[in-house]
């Protein structure tokens, strides 16, 4: 079902790519256009875009977005450790929780459920891996506890989820509908 013809799949990750540009800037959306869409996109990538390299180019992407609000923006380098490179397992992970959506034939309410399934798995696998690079790469290991820092930062997952949940459903759901379309100007072409 979610396979994307060449010409689309090139719009799709141009939408996609500008999005996470829209978004990344700063940290939970404040002084941007929205929540940072970053979680989603890359778990809707791995559902509608073809090729693995995508998920190159989007990591490429957020490093680079990330220097420029560094660099340029002015943002808080708190969260550039060590630690940073292990985001990109945690894309990885929503990237392929979304590859494994790919798999779904129709949308109805059974695989909706597999679609959000797979959405809450990727999210709470980055969040789990994001967590602990920032946790070794920042140095949280020498200065307090696991338990310690687990109950300071368990209160930002439902963020992360409902905005990746979110944006993942309006994407599923353009996506659907955008499919609907084509196929009813289909028919009517007949």
């Amino acid at each position: 079902m979610f396979v994307l013809e060449a010409k689309t799949e090139r719009l799709v990750a141009a939408l996609l790519a500008v999005l996470m540009a829209a978004t990344r800037v700063h940290h939970f959306g404040i002084g941007s256009v929205a929540p940072d869409a970053s979680t989603a996109v890359f778990f809707l990538a791995g559902l509608l875009l073809a090729s693995p390299l995508w998920f190159v180019l989007f990591s490429v992407l957020a490093v680079i977005l990330d220097a420029f609000a560094l660099g340029i923006a002015g943002v808080a380098d708190a969260c550039m450790t060590p630690g940073y490179w292990l985001l990109f397992a945690g894309y990885l992970a929503l990237w392929y929780a979304g590859r494994l959506g790919r798999r779904i034939e129709r949308l109805d309410v059974s695989q909706g459920l597999r679609l959000l399934l797979l959405a809450v798995a990727g999210t709470a696998l980055f969040f789990l891996l994001s967590n602990v690079g920032y946790y070794f790469g920042g140095g949280f290991d020498e200065s307090m506890g696991a338990a310690e820092y687990v109950r300071r930062v368990q209160r930002y997952f439902p963020y992360y989820f409902i905005v990746t949940l979110a944006y993942a459903a309006a994407g599923v759901a353009v996506f659907a509908i955008a499919a609907r379309l084509r196929a009813g100007g289909r028919m009517a072409a007949r």
